[in-house]
């Protein structure tokens, strides 16, 4: 298998792209993707550094097919790459908005989100269970315990729109 082929793989099977998003992610034509792939052309080592820079590509896989074609990556990196991508996004994309907000927190402001994420992870992991166990919304303080009923009452309209549109 030649680099061009690689190259089909990677953006067609691996990355699901078409032509013309993994050309414009490069700073090429469709019509560019498309000689490459063919065998028509070959790729340029700027073509191969972008490649592997942008997509997490391995050189070794790209050049000559050899191992995995992701480099490992490690979960900070995977936390960097995803707040620089957020970055770019637009000011009032929610993304942004959120990253924003999040790097605003005081520690207490960082506690209550900790306490409001961990709720969520336990209704979310629990069973149905009686109506009698709703009584323990009556353990919270009164701020976290309105934070937990407005999330179940999302939570059951999200359940009740998608089954009704299910039918």
């Amino acid at each position: 298998m030649n680099e061009g082929e690689r190259i089909k793989i990677l953006r067609k099977e691996l990355l699901k792209m078409t032509m013309e998003k993994f050309g414009e992610a490069l700073g090429v034509s469709k019509a560019a993707i498309s000689r490459i792939e063919s065998g028509a052309v070959s790729l340029t080592e700027q073509n191969r550094i972008s490649i592997c820079r942008e997509f997490g590509v391995r050189s070794e896989w790209l050049r000559y097919g050899e191992g995995k074609p992701f480099a490992e990556v490690s979960r900070d990196e995977q936390i960097e790459k995803m707040v620089n991508e957020i970055m770019l996004d637009k000011p009032e994309s929610f993304k942004r908005r959120y990253i924003s907000a999040l790097a605003a927190l005081d520690e207490s402001g960082w506690a209550a989100l900790e306490k409001f994420v961990d709720s969520i992870i336990e209704v979310n992991n629990e069973k149905p269970q009686p109506v009698a166990a709703q009584n323990d919304l009556n353990s919270l303080p009164p701020d976290e315990q309105e934070l937990l009923r407005q999330y179940r009452e999302k939570k059951n309209q999200a359940e009740g729109s998608s089954a009704s549109s299910a039918g």
